[in-house]
């Protein structure tokens, strides 16, 4: 079902080569795609490039958290 409602849904990655991200809300309005070095690794108010999103067709730089010891982590935004 390729609808918004469509129930959530993974693929595992453990085993498969890939070099972007994407996120996106349940309802699509809101995505970005990211390069996996942006995502991965720890920093924290740090700069990451964003390659596309909901809110610029273009590269752009956004500031995300990903601390080793937050629960609540990633923090990924858009802006």
């Amino acid at each position: 079902d390729a609808s918004p409602n469509a129930p959530a849904w993974s693929i595992r990655f453990d085993r498969t080569r890939f070099n972007e991200f994407m996120f996106a809300t349940g309802d699509c309005k809101k995505w970005m795609i990211a390069p996996r070095p942006s995502v991965l690794g720890w920093y924290a108010n740090g700069q990451r490039r964003i390659l596309k999103s909901s809110v610029k067709g273009s590269p752009y730089f956004a500031r995300w958290y990903r601390r080793k010891n937050s629960r609540h982590d990633p923090h990924l935004t858009l802006r």
